[in-house]
């Protein structure tokens, strides 16, 4: 089989499939995709934490003093193009969020936050411990180490 017939039967089985799945048959009209509907529903009832209140859970954490430095030494380091960077996670009683550089490679975990959703509560992990402490408990910590 030379070459001019293998393209002559390739064209005809690309036309021939393209017609098939033309489908003109007007029976179906009126039925709805009941997976796009329950697809659009499961969405709009998955959204938990709105932009607001992630937006308020960075303003606040961006005000602490350690992550003010952190934030302007990740700002020092890469020209004044990145700050600390947030991954904010939710689950039915509290926020998780980790902060960190968000590098070309990888995310670099600097803190480890949980926010509690009815008194607002914020812990921040200490690393040496892994003990879950407030702010203020955070910052004597820090200074006792250095």
């Amino acid at each position: 089989m030379n070459s001019r017939h293998i393209t002559h039967l390739f064209l005809v089985i690309l036309i021939t499939a393209g017609t098939s799945c033309n489908n003109n048959d007007k029976s179906n009209a009126g039925v709805t995709d009941s997976l796009k509907t329950d697809s659009l529903n499961t969405t709009q009832q998955s959204i938990i934490v709105p932009i607001a209140k992630e937006n308020d859970i960075i303003d606040t954490l961006n005000s602490l003093p350690f992550v003010k430095e952190s934030s302007q030494y990740i700002d020092s380091i890469t020209n004044h193009k990145h700050t600390i960077a947030y991954i904010i996670d939710t689950t039915d009683k509290e926020y998780t969020v980790t902060a960190g550089y968000n590098g070309a490679d990888r995310f670099e975990t600097y803190y480890n936050f949980t926010i509690n959703k009815k008194t607002r509560e914020i812990k921040v992990q200490d690393v040496i411990s892994g003990d879950m402490v407030t702010p203020a408990a955070f910052e004597k910590l820090r200074k006792a180490d250095k």
